[in-house]
């Protein structure tokens, strides 16, 4: 009989979990939908998503190691690459003159990027596979939730909210736009059955956010299916979203490159990208080829990678800003051909063109929308756009911060600038930033906009501070706004603790200390006691944690924990091509060397007439 009630008693048990394990319909969440946490998505951003080169048969292809090929940006086989640009690029020195070289360069364009290349449709041509994750991180494997985290890394700060409810949206950063954005929409519904829940939260970083874009204007209340996103949305979390592109892109497409300006190219393009002494190297390597020639071989790759790889690529479109697209379309989409491709772009443009009037009308249906950017750091020197305005270093600031006004990188608004209030007119908020660079006002959510200065955007995801804000907005109704908590206040100091928190201070905290000397001990803790209080704090100090972790790794160091830091090379070589680099510059201009000889006599020539100038004009006096 006590068999019989303790079997009955088990099925209870084993059914009454059952029942919660599976409650609305057959949910995968532990709360069946019955919780306060809304489920978020996760939409990363260019280059987030891995995206696999396959083999004919469908298997993985692999590099010479065995491992994986990704795709992003390209992949770039070192033997074909050989075989295809070693002759032109001999015969070119050997006789000065292009011969072949600028076919070769466009070859190997299409080889490294043509698995990433598009049909007339705006298709992927390439075999390739997405690596997607249709569940939750909850279900992913340790190498898949390693590889999420790694890009968004949100453990840890999310506290109570359970993986069941967090989603990474993967696509392929080359793939087509209006494709992807019908891939949010299903994974959402997706979402919703599977937890339970009535609404999700989305959280677009970078290109996420021209997703997003898309979205919210094929999904409105226009949509011809009746169906409409704002119905699923309850928070939209931006982390600095490319919503009107990125200058960078936009000179692309229009061909307004720095590098292409031979001058620039041996005099500045480099010295941005790289430390002088290699940059220098360089720019005297390539004097071996005519300027002409280079200047011509550099131009036919542009092309190339324009009119082969970005034409027909729908979601690299996405990234041109509002600005630029006319001019753009009209240079690249101008065949009869093109009329498939230029109906998408146009499509994403109107998209882009009422970002502003979509998102305010989040608003109206009582969606939370915040947004986190970074600003004053230059754009990378590729385009010409890139010391215009302020930015991030990848997209602009206009375009991140939904048209905030700022002064351009390393200056100030000027003497006596007050804000403009284009969007804010509540007396007392003061959204002039600090350092007196930002006028949030001008941006359209100036209430739920927070800024972190010198922050790059490639290592957005590096600083804690905008994870642990990210995920109290995500996890809690705390923040309403940049005035709702003095801990996350709208004005930050970007900052990179990625190492910090992932290896040095675990590896310290992990010395047996029983061996150290007490001078050693004594530094080791107040070194630790640092980085602690450093990342304690969510008001960043420029230059603190940066110091802290310095501080902490020379103790590594001393104490081998860490290998000791390596002396710096006396570089006389490095110092040598930098002098001879400038003064090739200052004499030759942009000349190669077999074009200097003519110019040397060209120089005095000019010298010449100079003196005898300067002697007919003393005559005369």
């Amino acid at each position: 009989m006590k068999k019989i009630i303790s079997a009955l008693l088990a099925l209870a048990l084993v059914f009454s979990v059952c029942s919660v394990a599976f409650a609305a319909n057959g949910t995968k969440t532990s709360c069946g939908g019955n919780c306060s946490d809304c489920p978020t998505i996760i939409i990363p951003g260019i280059g987030q998503s891995n995206v696999w080169l396959l083999n004919d048969d469908g298997s993985y292809a692999t590099d010479d190691s065995g491992d994986k090929i990704n795709c992003f940006p390209a992949y770039a086989p070192v033997k074909p690459l050989v075989k295809i640009a070693l002759a032109p690029l001999l015969l070119s020195l050997l006789f000065q003159r292009d011969i072949g070289l600028s076919k070769a360069l466009t070859s190997a364009v299409d080889l490294c990027f043509g698995m990433n290349m598009s049909d007339g449709d705006g298709k992927c041509i390439g075999n390739v596979e997405v690596e997607k994750y249709p569940y939750s991180l909850a279900e992913c494997s340790e190498e898949e939730k390693n590889y999420i985290y790694g890009c968004i890394p949100l453990k840890g700060y999310l506290n109570d909210y359970d993986e069941d409810h967090l989603y990474f949206f993967s696509y392929n950063s080359f793939g087509n736009n209006i494709a992807i954005v019908d891939e949010l929409y299903d994974f959402i519904q997706m979402v919703k059955k599977d937890t339970g829940h009535d609404k999700v939260n989305i959280v677009p970083i970078s290109l996420g956010g021209t997703v997003a874009n898309g979205l919210l204007e094929y999904y409105g209340e226009s949509n011809p299916d009746g169906k409409n996103v704002y119905k699923d949305l309850n928070k939209v979390v931006y982390i600095v979203p490319a919503l009107d592109g990125s200058s960078i892109v936009g000179d692309i497409y229009t061909k307004q490159l720095t590098f292409l300006d031979k001058d620039y190219l041996y005099n500045g393009f480099l010295e941005k990208l790289m430390d002088e002494d290699e940059a220098r190297l360089i720019e005297n390597a390539l004097r071996l080829f005519p300027d002409t020639v280079l200047m011509n071989a550099l131009s036919n790759t542009v092309d190339a990678l324009i009119n082969d790889v970005l034409k027909n690529c729908t979601n690299m479109w996405a990234l041109v800003p509002s600005a630029d697209y006319p001019a753009a379309a009209r240079r690249v989409l101008t065949g009869a051909e093109d009329a498939g491709i230029r109906a998408q772009t146009e499509r994403y443009y109107q998209a882009q063109l009422n970002s502003d009037k979509n998102i305010l009308k989040l608003l109206d249906y009582g969606i939370k929308v915040y947004n986190v950017v970074d600003y004053d750091v230059p754009l990378y020197n590729v385009g010409k756009s890139w010391n215009v305005e302020n930015a991030d270093g990848v997209i602009d600031l206009d375009s991140t911060s939904m048209g905030a006004y700022a002064a351009n990188c390393g200056e100030i608004l000027p003497k006596g600038y007050v804000q403009k209030n284009t969007h804010c007119s509540v007396p007392g908020h003061n959204h002039i930033s600090p350092d007196h660079v930002v006028d949030a006002s001008t941006g359209l959510l100036p209430d739920t906009t927070f800024y972190f200065d010198n922050q790059n955007h490639e290592s957005t995801g590096s600083n804690d501070i905008i994870m642990q804000l990210a995920s109290k907005i995500l996890s809690t109704d705390e923040i309403e706004t940049v005035y709702s908590d003095p801990n996350f206040p709208q004005f930050n100091v970007g900052r990179n603790t990625k190492r910090l928190i992932r290896d040095d201070l675990p590896r310290a905290k992990a010395v047996d200390q029983s061996k150290l000397s007490e001078e050693d001990r004594a530094e080791l803790n107040a070194a630790i006691a640092e980085a602690e209080r450093v990342l304690s704090s969510t008001i960043a100090v420029d230059g603190e944690a940066e110091a802290a972790r310095a501080r902490l790794i020379a103790i590594l160091q001393k104490i081998g924990e860490y290998e000791p830091a390596k002396a710096e090379k006396d570089s006389s070589f490095g110092k040598a091509m930098v002098k001879l680099s400038l003064w090739l510059y200052k004499y030759y201009g942009t000349s190669g060397y077999t074009q200097m000889p003519l110019k040397t006599v060209q120089n005095l020539f000019e010298l010449l007439n100079d003196i005898l100038n300067k002697i007919f004009s003393a005559v005369k006096l």
